[in-house]
């Protein structure tokens, strides 16, 4: 697997990516393993670049509808979030951003979003990480560090920049 791509194994496959399919958001690359489509890659390429560097608790407080004087924010090496209890973490603020232009994107493009459930939606949110081509950061390269030492198709990634180090997974 490299980055921006995603070996599908129809026996593992829990419908979720299915479902990305089913909305165009990704398809076959031929060769078995899934791609975004040209869309969705440049709809979610806009939303990151709109995002990078903005405050990471305006962010949340849109995606939660949230007063953001409400929410904590703790960055000692993840992204943690609290309101009164933790409410996300994220390995990065990277990856938090590439996860909140996820959110747009897809309530934009998938039919549906807002009736699924909340640990679906997240669910579909992270899956979608494994296709970054550029850190949503900084536009660095991206590196997987789990391929190189991956024995199984059910490795987890271990993405991230080789930029600013920022851990996508």
């Amino acid at each position: 697997m490299t980055s921006g791509s995603y070996n599908l194994d129809p026996e593992t496959d829990d419908g979720i990516l299915s479902k990305l399919d089913e909305a165009s958001v990704v398809t076959d690359d031929g060769g078995g393993a899934l791609t975004l489509t040209d869309e969705f890659r440049t709809t979610w390429r806009r939303r990151m670049e709109h995002l990078r560097g903005r405050d990471p608790i305006e962010m949340l407080a849109l995606l939660l509808d949230a007063d953001p004087e409400m929410l904590t924010l703790s960055n000692e090496g993840s992204v943690t979030v609290t309101r009164s209890e933790t409410i996300g973490e994220w390995p990065s603020e990277a990856a938090l951003v590439a996860d909140v232009a996820a959110f747009v994107a897809l309530s934009e493009q998938l039919p549906g979003w807002e009736e699924l459930d909340g640990v679906i939606r997240d669910e579909l949110i992270a899956r979608l990480r494994v296709f970054l081509e550029l850190c949503p950061n900084c536009g660095g390269d991206l590196v997987d560090k789990g391929s190189e030492a991956a024995v199984n198709k059910a490795s987890v990634p271990e993405l991230s920049c080789v930029e600013c180090g920022a851990a996508l997974f």
